[in-house]
């Protein structure tokens, strides 16, 4: 168990982990943080996608920490007032889509420079990543800690946090609480405010003073100016990542414990984005031993690409794939940009050498139709069709 959670924190593609082992790993890994365990083997398949998450921060005590502290806001609260909590929750559900989506986004539209990149392309590129977690990914995880913390320290649900800037967020944070977690609303070597980088890297008021040294300046009438070395900056970069990776597990894990209560007063229906569920896809597809490696539409066609990773008969592993072009449906016409554009959702199986294999399609209205239970198995695989290339001469 250790190991494949030290071979996530090393961004590894742990492939000679089966299912089982990863559903021990991600028990006793979340087994802290998790007061409902039956909720964990319930939703065990979300939370071997956050697994990858926890392992970002696993070697770091400080973000660990985070989590537990923000876990235990939570259930203060939860304590003293489980009605307006849940009230809460559905109030800002939507933040947590948002937040996701926008981080999808974020890396799916950023590519890495190259190694012997010009340092201001760099610095550039660093900023640009601070600004959209910042304020697209981590200020939408705030508003609901922010939400409990007001309650907590003894104030009403507010009513607009949603529209709270992030300097409010930040300036308005309990002092009694916020003194607890310092690193989470400033950064642990220059203290610098967070929603502060965020204003460095949205109004672009840094420039490159030295080979590797950066000015920046902030803050409105008596105007801050600091100077740090590149290496700091990714410092800074990377205390973002792991604050807002803690913030948000720590939501995460609150939304699906109480799930059930949540469902029974009604969740708000949101559109989802295609992206998320080719990303729980991918994830899902890896702890079967596969690797996604492209999504494609053909004609009307949408296509997700995968390699097999364990060395298993081609057939057969296109067979094991294909047991997921059901959701992959779903998440088709889920999605308000696809699901009048796509008619057939398929899986494709490419071998070693990077050449086709074949290829299952399926009707998405079909599968969609399947997992209704509005027709029998039977009938969904009748409707699927394989389409094996023809080897090469």
């Amino acid at each position: 168990m250790r190991k494949l959670i030290r071979s996530l924190s090393e961004h590894q593609l742990p492939k000679k982990f089966s299912r089982n082992d990863w559903n021990a790993a991600t028990q006793s890994a979340f087994a802290p943080y998790i007061r409902r365990r039956r909720q964990l083997t319930k939703h065990i398949d979300s939370f071997h996608v956050e697994l990858r998450n926890l392992a970002r921060i696993a070697l770091f005590p400080e973000y660990t920490n985070l989590l537990s502290w923000c876990l235990r806001l939570h259930r203060r609260v939860l304590r003293a007032d489980r009605q307006g909590v849940y009230q809460n929750l559905l109030r800002l559900i939507a933040n947590m889509q948002a937040s996701d989506d926008r981080w999808l986004n974020l890396f799916g539209t950023s590519a890495p420079l190259e190694p012997d990149a010009a340092i201001n392309d760099r610095v550039y590129q660093l900023f640009s990543a601070i600004d959209g977690v910042a304020e697209g990914c981590f200020k939408p995880q705030l508003q609901i800690l922010f939400s409990f913390a007001q309650v907590d320290t003894g104030k009403p649900w507010p009513e607009n946090v949603s529209k709270l800037d992030f300097g409010a967020l930040a300036g308005e944070f309990p002092s009694a609480l916020r003194n607890q977690v310092p690193t989470m609303l400033a950064d642990p070597d220059l203290s610098i405010p967070i929603n502060q980088w965020r204003n460095i890297a949205a109004h672009k008021t840094f420039r490159l003073v030295g080979p590797r040294t950066i000015e920046v300046s902030y803050g409105k009438g008596n105007v801050q100016v600091r100077r740090l070395g590149f290496h700091r900056l990714r410092s800074v970069w990377h205390w973002l990542l792991r604050v807002h990776t803690a913030v948000r597990l720590a939501n995460t894990i609150t939304y699906i414990e109480h799930m059930q209560e949540l469902h029974s007063l009604g969740i708000p229906k949101n559109d989802m984005r295609l992206s998320t569920t080719l990303l729980n896809i991918g994830h899902g597809l890896s702890t079967e031993g596969f690797e996604s490696v492209g999504w494609q539409h053909v004609k009307r066609d949408g296509i997700l690409t995968v390699r097999d990773r364990l060395g298993r008969p081609p057939q057969h592993a296109l067979i094991h794939a294909s047991q997921l072009l059901d959701q992959l449906s779903v998440g088709i016409l889920l999605d308000p940009s696809t699901k009048n554009r796509l008619d057939r959702a398929g899986i494709s199986l490419v071998l070693q050498e990077g050449t086709r294999f074949g290829t299952a399609l399926v009707p998405v209205q079909i599968a969609d139709a399947f997992t209704r239970r509005k027709i029998s198995l039977t009938e969904y695989m009748d409707h699927i069709q394989w389409v094996i290339e023809k080897p090469s001469k």
